[in-house]
């Protein structure tokens, strides 16, 4: 987590939440000494300044131009862990850590140069030397103290430990939100950023940090979001921004993501921020997505489950009948011994029989369909169509002429088994509405990738055709027409493979012919 403060809002180090530091302390009593300074002698005046070195309520000392420790409070000994008296005389360098001390006068010198009340560390962390070797962090404040002639430099140190331990407390529970967090300043600075703000913004805090919020919002959306921030600035309140229309946020990369974004007004010394708490929608919209298509597959079985429980009762209770029929003819038979005619009714009962045990599994076949998983895999729609072909034409005594076309690729990765079922029984219908009437039977297979983002497959004939009535419910279960002597299931399972392969069919007849058109997803 990072925090960042305009360099408008003053020049001390920042503190968590945008709260300005703290007055220098010792200022006060640096003033309060310095008054009067015209009418008293140097060795006076020095002697107020260290009284109120002495009185200040902080660690301090005054050093000299050359950087020698003149004198020091009780309060700095403690902090450095020194004999009380033990810096006077020392170089300042005493205090610094030794990775610092080699550039210190350098340093120090460029202050003497031009002496101005300032604060060291502003943007980076400062720290001393205890004498024991280790560091503490600490926020230093310079005053120059003329003295005659001279000048020497009032210093103050404050530990600020606890502050950074705090501060570290304070990003370690931002970091483990589950949740992005950004503070935003009133001009729409990003001032601090969590780990997760990161993830969702794709850059490091020091990319993030610093910019303008309104370059996260989509371009075409980035005018209106500087209005909407101000307004919410002249009355902020806690908010949700999402409850009417969709947001995104634009990361580093140009990656739109969805959001829900919560509004949380800070007010603090420093003036007011606004935390905006993130969160990532694209998890939960697929989830949405796919219940929603969970819920179109279940309403479609539902669908399905009617129809069939509506056409099971109507189709299958006529051949159930004819077989009860068939068997008590059997009965009457046997009792007047007539075997032929027994031998004849039960042949006739096992082939309705037969025809009905196949239709049943047409129907497992059809509510089958869509429920287990099958592979995908990269087929060669040309070679494939030709074996269907070949192995369904081999049977035939007159076979139609047929001829497959390609427009573009011919690759195509999907499950192979649902599309071979598609074009089987699709080649099948065709083959069986043969018009006698016509002269010549053909069948064209055609495949068309050129769209790039989806395969239209057509397969037209020149047969007899559907009929107007009978083309609204072509696709539904135990569906023929007048010329077929089929179950009435072929299309039925065509379409449910299709709509498993997430595409769509529709039909084309007349009495010049059929022509079905799959439109489904391309994928090579």
């Amino acid at each position: 987590m990072t925090y960042h403060r305009p360099a408008s809002e003053g020049s001390g180090p920042a503190s968590p939440g945008g709260l300005p530091p703290p007055a220098r302390p010792g200022c006060t009593m640096l003033q309060a000494a310095h008054s009067g300074a015209d009418a008293l002698s140097k060795q006076e005046l020095q002697s107020r300044y260290d009284l109120a070195v002495a009185l200040c309520p902080v660690p301090a000392l005054m050093a000299d131009v050359d950087g020698r420790i003149r004198c020091a409070n009780a309060a700095l000994y403690h902090l450095f862990g020194h004999d009380p008296g033990s810096l006077t005389g020392q170089a300042v360098e005493v205090l610094i850590p030794h990775s610092s001390r080699d550039r210190h006068p350098i340093l120090r010198g460029a202050f003497a140069h031009q002496p101005a009340q300032r604060s060291m560390g502003q943007g980076r962390e400062v720290f001393g030397l205890h004498v024991d070797g280790s560091l503490i962090p600490v926020e230093i404040g310079l005053s120059p103290v003329p003295l005659g002639a001279d000048t020497e430099v009032f210093t103050t140190v404050v530990d600020i430990s606890e502050r950074r331990l705090n501060e570290r407390r304070l990003r370690e529970a931002l970091d483990a939100s589950a949740t992005a967090m950004v503070l935003v300043a009133p001009d729409g600075t990003i001032e601090l950023v969590n780990t997760m703000a990161c993830e969702l913004l794709g850059g490091a805090p020091r990319d993030l940090v610093g910019r303008n919020v309104d370059s996260f919002v989509p371009r075409h959306m980035r005018l209106q979001h500087s209005v909407f921030r101000q307004s919410y600035l002249s009355a902020p309140r806690p908010r949700a921004m999402t409850a009417a229309r969709e947001l995104k946020v634009v990361g580093l990369g140009g990656h739109a993501t969805p959001v829900h974004v919560a509004l949380t007004p800070i007010n603090g010394v420093g003036g007011q921020r606004i935390m905006a708490t993130l969160v990532d929608l694209t998890e939960i919209q697929a989830k949405e997505h796919e219940l929603q298509r969970h819920n179109v597959r279940l309403s479609a079985l539902n669908d399905e489950l009617t129809q069939f429980a509506y056409s099971a009762s109507h189709d299958l209770r006529a051949p159930l009948a004819t077989i009860a029929g068939l068997l008590e003819l059997c009965l009457e038979d046997l009792a007047a011994g007539e075997t032929a005619e027994t031998r004849r009714s039960i042949q006739d009962a096992l082939t309705t029989a037969r025809r009905n045990i196949n239709k049943v599994e047409q129907v497992l076949t059809l509510a089958r369909a869509g429920l287990d998983a099958i592979p995908e895999e990269r087929i060669d729609l040309v070679a494939t169509a030709q074996a269907i072909w070949d192995d369904m034409s081999s049977k035939l005594t007159s076979r139609p002429g047929f001829t497959i076309v390609t427009r573009g690729t011919s690759w195509l990765l999907t499950e192979r088994p649902t599309l071979v079922t598609i074009i089987e029984n699709l080649l099948s219908n065709a083959i069986r509405f043969r018009d006698p009437a016509k002269a010549g039977h053909w069948i064209e297979l055609r495949f068309d990738t050129r769209s790039g983002g989806h395969l239209t497959l057509q397969i037209t004939d020149n047969g007899t055709g559907i009929g107007t009535a009978d083309k609204a419910r072509v696709f539904e279960m135990f569906r023929r027409s007048a010329h077929s002597d089929g179950h009435g299931l072929g299309l039925a399972i065509v379409q449910k493979h299709v709509r498993r392969l997430a595409g769509d069919i529709r039909l084309d007849s007349s009495p010049a012919g059929s022509r079905f058109t799959l439109t489904l997803p391309l994928r090579t």
